[in-house]
């Protein structure tokens, strides 16, 4: 019998609010088997922007998922989902308004965290704690770093709403409108064998294999033909590996299929075919005696997914190292939708253009059934797909483990052949098409890039690197060196545009860097003055910044701290009355670098003397802008000033190259 089903107890499921939580005085436990916080930047940005969409959108309901609890002790047990829940809880603590009532609950008039953990009492007193002042090991502290950097991550996405009114009403969204389905097991469950079991039970069935079934019904009169287009769908799905990994072995090919001209040279730089159904049906001519419904419905074998994530030695002819993709399939099928849109359907009006929005992605499939009618729109979309995914991997970036510290950082490898092998290769110097989609990257949303939709149509029609990263320059000035408009629309009209007509307005530009308007500026201001930074390093005079990568930042730090202490104005400043002409002018770009939550902490209000000293004792540069101010012995408010007309001319002198 299932475990989830012992004795016949009854399992219920409820749709339940924060707001429905507290009336109910519900008390949450992490159980002991359970790990502690493990999100990372990317997942919690995730879901604070798809939150915030569903804000600014006014949507009667959010669906956030499922939690599995089951009574124990007067307080409800976290068996599943308790990563989401948390984040929810942390977003709830530091937002606050009707928030603090899920928050936080008053027991016996003491007020104490709805969430608690078993045995972890150093977890409980942080989450009980209102100040720093805690007395705990460095075990703990190291436990609790992914729990102080998601507050450090949602204090400074909170920044960047628009005054109290705004959060006040964003509050009342989440508490209100956010709805998890709450799973109760019954009382009698083991819960350690419940979560172990749903541990082993295999990832279910995710939107984008259903998906498939839908798709490749409407081909069901021909199931060699389905079978094939099958084999595509699975392979372009695992975004974590490469393609030409991915095709291999889910269709069982040989690298003679794939590349059968072997070049007579040492080594050479190969690419996968456009056109690639020939060679599945001759490896294919005999279908594997797999029923219709598993070739439909089960997706990618379990062999064969634990074989492409296995990055050790399924293939000893083939190495690409570990790498994680920018996005994930969902939002690849959306990307390719819109070009199908576009491309396919011939759909002009930016205003019908698909939404990037990876969580309805069934839903926004069925709005647009219509394209998908007959068997050869199917399959004209896969094919679209597949030839998507192959300049996907072989133009834009992906996170890179780095060995010697233990970090990612952005690369586009490629793929090379020799007499023996296959291998993907990051190249040996910083590259600037690299670096320019990292920077797009960091500075825009993670869970729509809709940047990438003009770019990868430019890739289908264009092969050359230096070609596609002068289009890449003049897509971005286009894009948000202009007038902010709806990006959605905005990306589906760079489509319809020619390479010269994107171009970006130095007047805007000016306007925007002149503006002083201190933690207000977005951070793709000093994302993209770090690209140009970079850009024009040799003419600066700046050669070891020739290998700066790009990390996440989203917090604005003044290197004149807005409140400077008295014994700091004969140190910053050449006269007092300067001192207070920089208090108004704190504000400027010229004054303002882009760090990490953490570093922004750290440098809180310490005097440019002692932030000079600690940014030059690093060992690495993790901000060319104030490496740049930082060559200033000294920082008064004539240095600011020109720190920031000489980036003004360089956003300039950028634009006008980009346009010729």
């Amino acid at each position: 019998m299932n475990i989830l089903e012992k004795n016949n107890m009854p399992i219920t499921s409820i749709e339940i609010t924060l707001e429905k939580v507290v009336a109910n005085s519900d008390l949450y436990n992490i159980p002991i088997y359970q790990r502690l916080y493990v999100w990372g930047d990317d997942q919690i940005k995730t879901l604070l922007e798809d939150l915030y969409k569903a804000f600014s959108e006014n949507q009667p309901k959010y669906y956030l998922g499922g939690i599995m609890i089951t009574k124990n002790n007067g307080k409800l047990d976290l068996i599943d989902g308790q990563q989401r829940f948390t984040t929810l809880w942390l977003i709830s603590k530091k937002l606050g308004y009707d928030l603090l009532n899920f928050s936080h609950i008053t027991i016996d008039k003491l007020e104490k965290a709805r969430m608690s953990f078993a045995i972890r009492d150093f977890a409980n007193q942080y989450f009980n704690s209102s100040n720093s002042e805690l007395s705990l090991t460095k075990h703990e502290i190291e436990e609790l770093k992914p729990i102080s950097n998601a507050e450090n991550v949602i204090e400074n996405f909170l920044k960047e709403l628009e005054g109290e009114v705004e959060k006040k009403d964003f509050a009342s969204f989440i508490y209100t409108k956010v709805f998890l389905i709450s799973t109760q097991m019954p009382k009698e469950t083991d819960e350690n064998k419940v979560f172990e079991a749903m541990n082993n039970r295999g990832v279910q069935l995710q939107q984008h294999e259903i998906l498939k079934a839908r798709l490749l019904s409407v081909v069901k009169d021909n199931r060699e033909e389905m079978y094939q287009y099958s084999l595509l769908w699975d392979a372009c799905s695992v975004m974590d590996e490469y393609l030409e990994k991915n095709i291999k072995i889910v269709a069982n090919l040989s690298w003679k299929d794939l590349f059968p001209e072997k070049s007579d040279e040492e080594e050479t730089i190969v690419q996968l075919p456009n056109k690639i159904h020939d060679r599945l049906k001759n490896k294919n001519s005999e279908i594997r005696s797999k029923k219709l419904l598993c070739i439909l419905k089960e997706g990618i074998d379990d062999d064969d997914l634990a074989q492409i994530k296995n990055n050790d030695s399924v293939l000893e002819d083939y190495d690409s190292g570990k790498v994680r993709s920018i996005i994930n399939f969902p939002m690849l099928l959306l990307h390719t939708l819109r070009l199908f849109q576009f491309r396919n359907k011939n759909i002009l009006d930016s205003d019908k253009s698909v939404e990037v929005k990876g969580k309805d992605l069934i839903e926004i499939f069925r709005m647009h059934n219509h394209y998908f009618a007959k068997s050869e729109d199917v399959k004209d979309f896969i094919d679209l797909l597949w030839n998507v995914r192959k300049n996907f991997d072989r133009h834009v970036i992906k996170w890179v483990g780095n060995v010697e510290n233990n970090e990612e950082v952005h690369f586009i490898k490629k793929l090379y052949q020799s007499k023996t092998a296959f291998q993907r290769r990051s190249p040996i110097s910083n590259e600037g098409f690299a670096l320019l989609q990292s920077m797009l990257y960091h500075s825009q949303q993670i869970i729509t890039h809709y940047w990438l939709t003009p770019f990868l149509n430019k890739m289908l029609d264009e092969e050359d690197t230096e070609n596609l990263y002068d289009y890449l320059k003049k897509l971005d000035n286009a894009m948000f060196c202009n007038e902010r408009r709806d990006l959605r629309t905005m990306s589906y009209e760079m489509m319809s545009r020619t390479d010269l007509q994107l171009k970006g307005n130095i007047e805007f530009v000016e306007e925007v860097l002149n503006s002083s308007i201190g933690t207000g500026y977005p951070s793709y201001w000093f994302y993209k003055t770090e690209y140009i930074l970079w850009e024009n390093r040799m003419q600066l005079g700046f050669e070891n910044w020739k290998d700066y990568r790009m990390t996440a930042k989203n917090s604005v730090e003044h290197i004149s701290p807005q409140n400077p202490k008295p014994e700091e104005l004969n140190i910053v400043y050449d006269h007092t009355d300067e001192a207070e002409i920089i208090r108004e002018k704190k504000d400027d770009f010229g004054n303002l670098a882009l760090l990490s939550p953490g570093m922004n902490s750290e440098y809180s209000n310490k005097i440019y003397s002692v932030k000079r000293a600690e940014f030059k004792a690093k060992k690495s540069i993790d901000s060319l802008k104030s490496d740049m101010i930082f060559q200033n012995e000294m920082w008064n408010w004539k240095l600011c000033q020109q720190h920031k007309e000489v980036i003004i001319k360089l956003f300039i002198k950028h634009i006008k190259e980009t346009m010729s």
